[in-house]
């Protein structure tokens, strides 16, 4: 969780996207949609006892005492001060109460954001389904819906389910080493057969949203991996054509956001990066990062695959909301001689934009009061309402406004 973390202040992003026109086109198969234990990230995989300001300048025998204090412990929202090497994780070593304490307090705010999901319009109805893991009920709601939002949250983890179940039945055996006897963990095999999804498809999507480019990419994804090539004509040649992208990178959080308002509480912000990370699961599906292989350098070697990746590129000003997709579209425009357009972002800018981002988002990682993490949760649905791409460049503007002169 804490790496899905990093990627919702943009993070996690930056290695997807400098290698955005290198990588295959297919999405991986994902792991099955369950809800994120968003709190034990706090300990995976950080030693915040690093994180501790050293003390400079001269002090006193009362202030350098302090110091020892803020050292030695850490704000944890509606817990107290915990010793910060109980925030490390250890292997071998039971959760300490007080995570335990917390996990039991993001678990019941995730149930009761459950019950206004489900109080709510259909697409909301739709989120509370996705974030129980149900998605027999999520297609029920969807499969007669006009609202092409809600329909393609529910499309997104029936095709989410189908490609585990795919990826499941062609795991390797698992591997046991000879020295050790450890054996790798078997991935948990599929639920019961969601049949709901069968009413679904990207046809009807299509009727609801004719000029969205999403069915379309997700065909790029499906033609790309079973190495259709006429399928990848036809998907692009598609895509040149539609006048918009609807962001759906983070549906799951922005339905989410729609019922905690602005300023979440702690709480609340613990429900909307449980959802970040269910997002995350299904994220890449229909994303602009599959127009990286089909207009790699050896594709535009074609006179007819250049044009269309050209017809592409100048359509994807306006449909970019993602870093990525800015730094897919910089690479694109690059390899095909374009100039470059004010939506791209050059992997030097996407670099600094890490940085700030990174800052910006996580400091909740290195000191979890109540009230980092409530920013941390504003800052999720500023990403899900704006896009991450206008939310970096506020952060980098912010950056530079503060900055020493």
């Amino acid at each position: 969780m804490a790496a899905v973390l990093v990627a919702t202040g943009a993070g996690g992003v930056f290695w997807r996207a400098t290698r955005a026109v290198e990588q295959p086109a297919s999405v991986p198969a994902p792991m099955p949609l369950a809800g994120v234990p968003a709190a034990a990230a706090m300990v995976q995989g950080r030693s915040l006892a690093n994180g501790a300001v050293a003390a400079t300048g001269p002090a006193s025998a009362a202030s350098l005492a302090l110091a020892a204090v803020d050292k030695e412990f850490v704000e944890v929202c509606g817990i107290g001060r915990v010793r910060r090497s109980d925030m490390e994780q250890v292997e071998g070593r039971p959760e300490p109460a007080w995570l335990q304490t917390l996990e039991r307090q993001s678990q019941q705010e995730l149930a009761a954001i459950q019950k206004r999901l489900e109080a709510g319009s259909v697409r909301q109805r739709v989120g509370a389904a996705v974030m129980r893991g149900d998605t027999e009920g999520a297609a029920q709601l969807a499969a007669s819906t006009q609202d092409g939002t809600a329909y393609r949250l529910a499309l997104r983890v029936c095709r989410q389910d189908a490609s585990y179940r795919a990826a499941y039945k062609r795991r390797p055996p698992p591997i046991a080493s000879a020295a050790s006897g450890f054996e790798m963990q078997e991935p948990p095999a599929p639920g019961p057969l969601p049949s709901a999804c069968a009413a679904l498809s990207l046809e009807r999507l299509e009727l609801l949203e004719p000029d969205d480019a999403w069915p379309w990419l997700a065909r790029l994804n499906d033609s790309s991996a079973r190495g259709d090539d006429e399928g990848v004509t036809l998907a692009l040649h598609q895509i040149a054509q539609r006048r918009r992208l609807t962001p759906s990178t983070r549906a799951l959080s922005a339905t989410v956001a729609e019922v905690v308002g602005a300023e979440p509480t702690a709480n609340e912000a613990f429900a909307l990066m449980t959802a970040v990370g269910m997002d995350m699961a299904s994220g890449l599906d229909g994303s602009l990062l599959s127009i990286g292989k089909s207009c790699s350098p050896a594709a535009l070697r074609d006179a007819n695959r250049r044009q269309q990746c050209e017809q592409i590129a100048r359509r994807m000003p306006g449909m970019v909301a993602e870093a990525v997709d800015a730094a897919v579209l910089y690479s694109l425009e690059e390899r095909l001689g374009l100039p470059h357009s004010k939506e791209a972002f050059s992997h030097e800018e996407l670099g600094r934009a890490m940085e700030v981002a990174a800052k910006e988002s996580m400091s909740w990682v290195e000191e979890p009061s109540c009230a980092n993490i409530s920013s941390m949760g504003r800052h999720v649905v500023a990403l899900a309402r704006g896009g991450e791409l206008a939310a970096m460049r506020v952060w980098l503007e912010a950056s530079r406004a503060s900055a020493p002169r």
